[in-house]
């Protein structure tokens, strides 16, 4: 694969070293799967686009190996099984406390961003779910993940993880997704037993993008806010206000990238802040920058005249 993609093989002024980043949403509809994507090393034709859509519904994302979404883990509510084919990957709060990551591994809800670093063979996959299915499909509870990245065998046993990263590495990428989620599908169910009102209130924030008042879901559902927080977190693995801060953030995260530059002051409003300085410091507070430093590629090497802000859909 390697002297494939050689730089000497293809004319750097057509063709570019990078990875492709796909969420196959298609084969997550119907399923409480939340997503589904893939990391491949592969070259940029000059008629491709930053972003595609595949005619079954697949979301693809080329990104330069300086792109800060390829380096970085932000904060999320879900749980992850991440499989990882290619050269190893290290994550940490920097570059100095980095550490590896198992080479099939769980990550838990993340409150903090995380600096990753990725080899020059990148081959994986990954499934999320939302963190109230964890005591389920890993046999723990969401709370004993948040902030951690442990290998799945420590959770499954050995035996049932070599028998699954079997199943993965002989199959193509497109079929190692299918298998992946079809695994976690199959737990569901076979142990714990999940609480609906906890699981349905994490539901309502996770659609609302976080704006939605606990008091209000506290009354809904007959519980004090109290109540509501203790069970909300035994479900979740966190408080229902962290949990709204950062689905709030990652929708932020969405619009950003969805919204030209220019337009960025404007978006306050509509993404649940009370004005730009509370979405700034809110980014600032989840990512560990504002966002005009933090969608600008981490490369220092880039000349700064060439560095281009992500979020401009005119280059989509």
């Amino acid at each position: 694969m390697e002297n494939l993609l050689a730089p000497s093989r293809w004319p750097m002024s057509e063709l570019d070293l990078g990875i492709l980043y796909t969420e196959h949403s298609h084969l997550k509809a119907s399923t409480p799967v939340e997503s589904l994507w893939s990391f491949e090393t592969c070259v940029r034709g000059s008629n491709r686009r930053p972003v595609a859509i595949t005619p079954e519904g697949s979301h693809e994302y080329w990104l330069n190996r300086s792109d800060p979404l390829l380096n970085t883990i932000l904060p999320g509510t879900g749980v992850s099984l991440n499989v990882n084919f290619g050269d190893p990957w290290a994550a940490g709060r920097s570059l100095a406390t980095s550490s590896l990551i198992p080479s099939i591994s769980v990550v838990g809800p993340v409150t903090r961003a995380l600096i990753l670093t990725t080899g020059r063979s990148v081959r994986a996959v990954g499934a999320g779910v939302t963190s109230t299915l964890t005591a389920d499909i890993l046999g723990v509870p969401a709370s004993e993940l948040v902030d951690q990245i442990v290998p799945l065998e420590e959770l499954w046993g050995r035996d049932e993880v070599e028998q699954l990263a079997a199943a993965l590495t002989s199959a193509p990428t497109s079929r190692s997704v299918v298998v992946l989620r079809d695994v976690l599908i199959g737990r569901i169910g076979s142990t714990g037993s999940r609480d609906e009102i906890g699981q349905l209130a994490a539901f309502a924030l996770s659609r609302w993008g976080g704006r939605v008042s606990i008091d209000t879901l506290a009354n809904k559902h007959g519980l004090t806010r109290q109540q509501l927080a203790r069970r909300f977190t035994a479900a979740a693995g966190m408080t229902p206000k962290l949990y709204a801060r950062i689905t709030r953030f990652q929708a932020l995260v969405h619009t950003l990238l969805a919204t030209d530059v220019s337009q960025w002051a404007s978006v306050s409003p509509a993404a649940g802040f009370y004005d730009q300085a509370h979405m700034i410091n809110e980014f600032r507070e989840f990512a560990g920058s504002p966002p005009t430093v933090f969608f600008r590629p981490h490369d220092a090497t880039i000349e700064p005249e060439r560095t281009r802000l992500r979020g401009r859909p005119s280059e989509w």
